[in-house]
């Protein structure tokens, strides 16, 4: 390989866990339902995926127009990882040392969202009340360090998912003749 694979993943994922913590603090500046709304929608856009599909197309056009998948896998999966980094620390500095009280703000927007979509749906009263006073138990514990960790830890393996299928469409093994 000519490319430092690790390099390339460190360097994306950092370009890319950059983006996602200007995202976060940007939509929280915006207001509180921007960024209950964000934290929502934003695991949904894939801004990150179509970065790591131009990324690794230059890394295969720097190595000769080849990526062994291995390689491919490598690179995106430690950029997943270098974002997960980044973002579990701003976000533990954005709910515990900036808004102390973000948790508690956010799972009331979200609560109210989740009471409207059960009204709109046909839920009983009683089941809504179950996932109002569940949703309010769960935003009494905060957003700590081990919550957050929890959280990354089931965003990597998504994030695992993710590599994968971008390994998928960037690869390109070295054809060998009999």
């Amino acid at each position: 390989m000519k490319v430092n694979i690790v390099n390339e993943g460190i360097k994306w994922g950092s370009i890319n866990g950059l983006i996602a913590v200007l995202l976060m603090y940007g939509s929280w500046a915006a207001g509180l339902n921007t960024f209950v709304s964000f934290q929502f929608w934003g695991n949904f856009v894939p801004f990150m995926i179509a970065i790591l599909i131009f990324a690794g197309l230059q890394i295969k056009k720097q190595n000769d127009g080849l990526l062994p998948f291995s390689q491919a896998l490598k690179f995106t999966f430690l950029s997943y990882v270098v974002v997960a980094v980044i973002t579990a620390i701003a976000t533990y500095v954005l709910y515990n040392l900036i808004d102390k009280e973000l948790t508690q703000k956010s799972v009331q927007v979200g609560l109210e969202k989740t009471r409207a979509m059960m009204e709109k749906f046909g839920a009983s009263e009683d089941d809504i009340e179950k996932a109002m006073k569940s949703g309010m138990e769960e935003g009494a514990k905060g957003t700590g360090f081990s919550k957050i960790l929890l959280g990354t830890g089931l965003f990597l393996i998504w994030d695992f998912i993710k590599s994968l299928l971008i390994s998928l469409v960037i690869r390109k093994e070295e054809k060998f003749v009999d």
